[in-house]
């Protein structure tokens, strides 16, 4: 990526790994202009943020994701008993909320 692409990269067009990808240009930029002993261009900072954000959303998506899945999985192994049980409970603290 160059310094063209860094400064007109726009976060939301990307998906994880591209994102991941950018994190790392930016943050060996970020240490580069560190090690110099050079202020870090205002842009830079912005794409850091932006980027680490749009990481941070997507991780969290792919996570809820899976953990749905996998809460899906989890009832249909429950026997009818164990469903009919749980939907109890869940009624039972749903009438105690009102």
């Amino acid at each position: 990526m160059n310094i063209t692409e860094m400064r007109r990269f726009v976060v939301q067009d990307h998906d994880l790994d591209e994102l991941m990808a950018a994190d790392a240009a930016y943050t060996g930029l970020a240490q580069t202009y560190s090690n110099r002993q050079l202020e870090m261009p205002e842009w830079l900072g912005e794409q850091l943020t932006e980027v680490d954000i749009a990481v941070k959303a997507l991780v969290k998506a792919t996570r809820m994701a899976s953990i749905k899945k996998k809460k899906a999985q989890l009832l249909g192994l429950m026997t009818v008993g164990e469903k009919r049980e749980r939907l109890e409970a869940e009624i039972a603290a749903e009438e105690g909320m009102l």
